[in-house]
């Protein structure tokens, strides 16, 4: 059978014929030769769409358009001839190929603005109505406005999942960036999370640490618990390597910043340096006499802060910090290459500091940090078990019971990971007689210490009063009860798990619960790029795994607004990964570098992400979940950079320079990279910043009144401690 032009059945919408051939014409030629009437009459009948026929599928969807463009289509059913700019290569665009005559295929041209049939894939959906993975598909509901099933998918269609997402709707969506404080009716601002009741809480702190109080936990941790008391000059071992321990940098308004200097274990006033600026204003049209910026300190901790985390279930007036520093740096990189920091044991001498910040006595603010009274280093605990890499204090609400110790004022359980691989509780207590002086002890037994075999710890959280969670550098997860603990024994020098199972292939680099929704829900990271989400009812059937990324989220944290976590990727975007779909995570903002610390608000919707560049911006989550197509905002609070001292600098600054600045506005967070300030010369760079520059992490206040509260610590040493609630 021979084509000619006459036998192909042209459009009449077109004005001049597009020649386009496919690249293996003797194929094709076979091919037409080789169908025979009766088949190509027979693929007409059928009707059929197949995904893996394209040709097949424009037929029918021509054909049932003839009634409405009342003009003829092409027909390319069973035939092997491409069309498509895309199939037909690099062939018909070569002005040496020899087109024959006998192929010639019209077509319409690519620049034509006449209306032509929109190919549209059907989807199918099944006629029981389910789904796939069991749940709505948004794909396909309506484009217009917020949709239902878009809204079902993220907080499920049971009644009360509705009602604590409306409600933690109204209550937080209207803070954009920065959390606000509490109204007179409680409708806005800090309130604790709907999930969460003022019931449940009453029975978690009464009846939760019942074990404690009455029935003889408190005495059992506290024997196992042993400390000697050290002197101020004997604790500087564990303080800081370096007798050059104090810092230089320059703080203040932009433009008016002035140089300050900050000892160790010390603190500044953030208006301080701006009180400074306003009384040498050389401005012209800029009153000295504006309104009072947000109260807050800067804290001179030694070293590189690690971690830091407010001490929950404190309703007075004085809150407390604990603060964990890293190991300082070795000159010599000759046993760093001897052995893996991150699989190997190491045990040296490092310190916990636990800080106390008090708030104003006024009735009306009674939620303000006090400007007037210093923060105090109120206990400092030294260890020779290495940097204490991960701190948790035990979040479930607890009523503090001052006569559970004569004397003592306890603050709570605090479990953590050190370097030698461990996971330990301390029981953290405060001597009343010594409220404004700092204690220095020297641990040499924890409240309850635990190892698995083979491996080490490397993250815990609490499951509850009496549980923790621990993640392992095996992949697996262990999870320890600590009462009743009698103490290491000969047989036993460490308790045994009562779960130990394998959830990762390698290092589980951060673990993290859905407390207080979904307690028995863990979401973990490893090094392999996997984010899993597991039940512990059934962690080796019941798990979700997301979709790989090429480096794992150093930190990730639950959101109960949001009832998703959170975490920043390796594309500098901050995401959230829903617990009802967590298969698919969900782009928030992008961050101005590679996010290394978050912190997740206590007892509000938003959350402050810290960068590698030293910015630390605060954002509302909530608002972009519930409204994808709102604008999405981001407040950079402030911004660390550190600068190497200059091999000729003689000025006495050894350690190197700090700058803070701050006063940044609001801007609009947007998801796309811009690429003119990435791409050199056609290139993709990305920049190395200095350790001492980062913001390593960030905590939140846990109290309604404190909840504005959050601390952030640096790479040098810096902790800003400021009031961010409006």
């Amino acid at each position: 059978m021979q084509v000619t032009p006459e036998s192909v059945r042209k459009s009449g919408r077109a004005r001049q014929p597009n020649r386009k051939y496919a690249n293996e014409i003797l194929t094709d030629l076979e091919t037409l030769e080789s169908a025979s009437e009766h088949e190509v009459a027979h693929r007409k009948q059928t009707e059929q769409i197949s995904d893996s026929d394209e040709f097949a599928e424009d037929q029918a969807l021509e054909e049932a358009s003839k009634a409405d463009e009342q003009e003829e289509v092409v027909s390319s059913a069973g035939s092997a001839i491409s069309t498509s700019d895309e199939e037909s290569g690099g062939a018909a665009s070569d002005p040496d190929v020899e087109i024959p005559s006998t192929l010639e295929v019209q077509g319409p041209r690519p620049d034509s603005t006449r209306n032509v049939p929109h190919v549209v894939r059907k989807r199918h959906k099944r006629s029981d109505g389910m789904h796939v993975r069991g749940i709505t598909d948004p794909v396909h509901t309506p484009a217009k406005g917020v949709k239902p099933d878009y809204i079902y998918s993220l907080f499920g269609n049971a009644t009360q999942d509705l009602v604590h997402m409306a409600r933690s709707r109204d209550q937080w969506c209207y803070e954009a960036t920065l959390p606000m404080r509490p109204n007179e009716t409680g409708t806005r601002g800090m309130h604790h999370f709907f999930s969460h009741p003022e019931e449940k809480r009453h029975i978690e702190a009464s009846r939760g640490w019942d074990w404690y109080d009455n029935h003889g936990g408190q005495q059992c941790l506290s024997k196992s618990q042993a400390s000697v008391a050290l002197g101020a000059d004997e604790s500087l071992t564990y303080l800081t390597p370096s007798s050059d321990s104090t810092w230089t940098f320059h703080m203040g308004p932009y433009g008016r910043q002035a140089q300050h200097h900050l000892p160790i274990l010390q603190s500044l006033a953030l208006d301080k340096a701006w009180a400074h600026a306003q009384s040498h204003n050389i401005i012209e049209n800029d009153a000295p006499t504006r309104p009072k910026r947000q109260d807050g300190w800067l804290l001179n901790v030694g070293r590189g802060v690690r971690c830091v985390e407010w001490a929950p279930n404190h309703a007075a007036d004085t809150q407390y910090l604990a603060v964990s520093t890293f190991r300082p740096k070795n000159s010599d990189t000759s046993d760093q290459l001897k052995f893996s920091p991150a699989f190997t044991a190491q045990s040296f001498p490092s310190s916990v500091q636990i800080w106390s910040f008090s708030s104003t006595e006024a009735p009306e603010r009674r939620s303000f940090l006090d400007p007037d009274i210093s923060p105090s280093l109120r206990l400092v605990m030294c260890t020779d078990w290495g940097d204490a890499k991960h701190l948790r204090w035990c979040p479930m609400p607890r009523y503090l019971r001052s006569n559970s110790q004569k004397g003592k004022i306890p603050i709570g359980l605090l479990a953590g990971v050190w370097s030698d691989g461990h996971v330990r509780v301390l029981d953290v207590c405060l001597d009343q007689c010594e409220a404004q002086s700092t204690s220095f002890v020297k641990l040499t037994t924890a409240a309850f210490t635990a190892k698995p075999p083979s491996t080490l710890c490397t993250c815990v959280i609490w499951l509850s009063p009496t549980e923790l969670a621990v993640g392992c550098a095996n992949g697996y997860l262990a999870l320890w009860s600590i009462y009743p603990y009698l103490g290491p024994s000969s047989s036993a020098p460490f308790p045994k798990p009562y779960l130990y199972t394998p959830l990762h292939d390698s290092y589980i680099s951060s673990l993290s619960s859905a407390y207080p929704l979904l307690p028995h829900i863990l979401a973990t990271t490893s090094p392999s790029g996997h984010l899993r989400l597991t039940s512990l009812l059934a962690p080796q059937t019941d798990y979700v795994l997301a979709p790989r990324l090429r480096h794992p989220p150093l930190h990730i944290d639950f959101s109960e607004p949001c009832q998703a976590f959170i975490a920043a990727d390796e594309a500098e975007t901050l995401r959230v990964w829903p617990i009802r779909r967590f298969f698919g995570p969900i782009s928030l903002a992008r961050c101005p570098s590679q996010g290394l610390a978050l912190g997740v608000g206590r007892v509000h919707g938003s959350v402050i992400v810290g960068c590698v560049d030293g910015t630390a911006s605060v954002m509302s989550p909530l608002r972009k979940l519930l409204f994808p197509k709102l604008t999405s905002w981001q407040c950079p609070v402030f911004k660390h950079e550190f600068a190497r001292p200059r091999v000729t600098e003689g000025d006495g600054h050894g350690r190197g320079r700090i700058r803070i600045t701050e006063g940044y506005k609001a801007l609009e967070a947007p998801l796309l990279r811009g690429t003119g300030k990435r791409a050199v010369e056609g290139l993709v760079v990305a920049t190395v910043y200095e350790e001492e520059g980062q913001v390593r992490c960030a905590s939140w206040g846990t109290e309604i009144h404190v909840g504005g509260w959050v601390a952030v610590g640096m790479g040098s040493g810096m902790v800003r401690v400021e009031d961010l609630a409006i």
